[in-house]
């Protein structure tokens, strides 16, 4: 999916600018049920990255979904998903997996391999959701079995425990670009 195209689900992407930061934070502790995260997305995110994080808003233009990520400066075959949020009553309509599609294909388009994000353990729908897009609980040395899964204990600090989801990308034919924006 492209910026601007709409989506199955009649909701459309595209890039966020620094404007959008507001919204995000009035609405992002209550799309992650009260979990304190808005100092997550702080105003530096969509001012430097924007072009490389995405929103998904329905067809009304209200935001409905976000991802903040960026390729890593220092290690720019991998990128990193920060956080993904979707409006609470628009799951389960491919807002989640569509905003993670664009971002692998912008990756793959700039030769990321490697696409990290983090999850608080004990989470089943986080979990899943990054499951079932082929993303895996990262066991190496360090990881622990938190609530389940491989998860990495004060890993963000004490007491800030966070599952390493990894995911390689896929090669896709470099000969079709409309291939590379569908497939991922």
């Amino acid at each position: 999916m492209t910026e601007g195209s709409a989506g199955a689900g009649g909701f459309s992407l595209r890039h966020p600018t620094e404007d959008d930061q507001p919204a995000i934070v009035r609405m992002v502790d209550e799309w992650f049920g009260g979990r304190r995260v808005r100092h997550l997305v702080g105003r530096a995110w969509f001012r430097h990255f924007g072009s490389t994080s995405w929103l998904a808003e329905d067809a009304a233009g209200a935001l409905i979904g976000f991802l903040v990520g960026y390729r890593s400066p220092d290690r720019p075959t991998e990128a990193v998903i920060h956080l993904i949020g979707v409006h609470p009553n628009h799951r389960r309509r491919g807002i989640g997996r569509t905003l993670i599609e664009a971002f692998l294909a912008e990756g793959a388009d700039r030769s990321v391999a490697l696409i990290t994000a983090l999850a608080w353990p004990g989470e089943p729908p986080s979990i899943a959701f990054f499951r079932a897009l082929a993303f895996v609980p990262d066991d190496g040395p360090g990881s622990q079995n938190l609530f389940g899964t491989a998860a990495f204990p004060d890993h963000d600090g004490p007491g800030e425990d966070r599952i390493v989801f990894v995911r390689r990308s896929l090669e896709r034919s470099r000969s079709d670009p409309e291939q590379r924006r569908r497939s991922v």
